[in-house]
């Protein structure tokens, strides 16, 4: 897992340090704001991860020889995502509800997450801002091509994750009004934490460059020669689309929730209390009963470097109160029920409890990462959510060879839960 050759690994932890302390969460008045009594945020100060856990973190997977199906996939996949050119698409769009669509990142070397987008009577609500500026350009390209001319009005980021954040500046670029939305705390986190993970993400990509290098040198086989030279290519444009990063931090802030009212529908933005991040947000469009939920809930195995173990499944209780039949998460595909959703809350639970009754019996994470098994979750083998994984989590990565075992991301959020068990 901490190999720094494992760099297309589907460890969405896409967070390299964890906030730890206090953060005092800002609220911006706003005409059309609707609020309810404001809440406390506590966030940490940031400590940074040895370099072999943060290039586990930013990508990750085996360069090892590939099935002939596994490379006819590749193909496919490097043919839409990754091919030269400024105008290749980054997503797949689907439409979920009149005036609802889901943009569904194709894989990439580095990461971006989905796409939420809200088509309102005279302008476009974006949920969620990508891993860099040509990424959020993409998007906008995209939908003016194949969706609508009206003009981005709203960019929400659900929580602080480079991912989700580094392309907002791309939505400034387009000469109309853009306000950025979060909740207070999400602000506060941008600012403590943005412009560090992003230097940490661009300082780690020469290593991941030379590694790739080295590994296309003492490979026989061409297809994993051209691979890696796509990768590196990647890689390039993300340290070069970063050069000139200009953090955007949120312009519209709340503590619980916040109302865009549109003839066409409205957009309730609440937060439901801490879970992937202390500051998670969700998107509700009742009318078209479609939520988007960022990483608080979506079709990979959960990060929860910066999370809240303890509190995450009651959070989703909660969202999980209101009537919504789509539910377009940060990563991964769009659903169309409940059921991916309420397994990952339920291997949250499941995993935090073990985890918990190991440090109780004074079990090391090492001893705990032996005892607590894929096959021993309940949570992973019920209503067939391990299934759901091993379908969803391979065709979401750019990677040569085979899949890591899923164990190895069970291991890291062992990790994780135990350092986070106590943070409330």
């Amino acid at each position: 897992m901490n190999d720094p050759l494992h760099h297309a690994h589907h460890d969405h932890s896409h967070d390299h340090s964890h906030p730890h302390g206090h953060a005092h969460a800002h609220d911006h008045e706003h005409p059309h704001r609707h609020e309810t009594a404001s809440t406390s945020h506590h966030v940490e100060t940031a400590k940074t991860l040895p370099r072999r856990d943060f290039l586990r973190v930013l990508m990750g997977g085996a360069l090892a020889g590939a099935s002939v199906m596994e490379l006819a996939y590749h193909r496919a996949a490097w043919a839409r995502a990754a091919a030269p050119g400024a105008h290749a698409d980054l997503f797949d769009i689907h439409q979920a509800a009149p005036g609802v669509y889901f943009a569904h990142a194709l894989p990439q070397a580095v990461i971006n997450c989905n796409a939420a987008i809200f088509v309102r009577s005279k302008d476009v609500v974006i949920v969620d801002a990508h891993s860099k500026p040509s990424a959020a350009a993409s998007l906008i390209r995209q939908i003016k091509r194949d969706i609508t001319d009206k003009p981005v009005r709203y960019v929400v980021n659900t929580h602080f994750h480079w991912d989700h954040t580094q392309g907002n500046q791309a939505y400034t670029k387009t000469g109309d009004k853009v306000d950025f939305i979060a909740t207070a705390a999400t602000q506060q986190l941008m600012s403590d934490f943005a412009v560090v993970r992003m230097k940490a993400s661009v300082d780690a990509i020469p290593e991941q460059i030379e590694a790739l290098r080295a590994e296309a040198a003492k490979s026989k086989s061409a297809q994993e020669k051209s691979f890696c030279a796509d990768q590196i290519r990647q890689m390039q444009a993300y340290v070069a689309d970063l050069k000139d990063y200009s953090l955007e931090l949120p312009t519209i802030t709340f503590d619980k929730s916040y109302t865009l009212q549109d003839p066409a529908f409205d957009l309730n933005l609440e937060f439901h209390g801490q879970a992937h991040t202390a500051g998670d947000l969700f998107v509700f469009c009742p009318q078209q009963r479609a939520v988007a939920t960022g990483d608080a809930s979506h079709g990979w195995l959960p990060f929860i470097g910066d999370g809240f173990p303890h509190h995450w499944p009651g959070t989703i209780d909660e969202v999980a109160r209101a009537d919504f039949k789509h539910i377009l998460g940060g990563h991964g595909p769009l659903q169309s029920d409940r059921s991916v959703m309420m397994n990952q809350r339920n291997y949250i639970e499941d995993l935090t409890g073990r985890v918990e009754e190991g440090r109780n019996a004074g079990q090391s994470v090492a001893e705990m990462q032996k005892r607590i098994t894929v096959g021993s979750l309940h949570s992973l083998q019920a209503n067939e959510y391990i299934d759901f994984l091993a379908k969803t989590l391979p065709e979401s990565h750019l990677r040569f060879g085979p899949q890591p075992p899923l164990q190895d991301e069970v291991n890291v959020n062992i990790a994780d839960i135990y350092k986070n068990l106590d943070r409330t």
